[in-house]
């Protein structure tokens, strides 16, 4: 399945069965040669999200324990790949 997520966009990614979901945002691209994914973890009423930089070149990335293919890299959306 592949998900295209926009710059400040937040999508809920369906992970196997009974693994409920996953929350990301495309945080954008600070430089040309890098990308920024943002998870959202909760836990009650408590939670964070964390920047995560990832390098342009880069055609699996890891979120977590989470494995997704980079597709596709603009400035103004990504796309990724189960």
């Amino acid at each position: 399945m592949e998900y295209k997520i926009y710059l400040g966009t937040v999508i809920e990614v369906k992970k196997g069965f009974l693994q409920g979901t996953f929350k990301i945002m495309y945080c954008g691209m600070p430089n040309q040669n890098t990308f920024v994914l943002s998870p959202f973890v909760t836990k009650g009423y408590q939670g964070f999200s964390p920047n995560i930089y990832y390098n342009i070149d880069s055609t699996e990335i890891q979120v977590f324990d989470h494995s997704f293919d980079v597709l596709e890299v603009t400035t103004e959306y990504i796309i990724l790949g189960d």
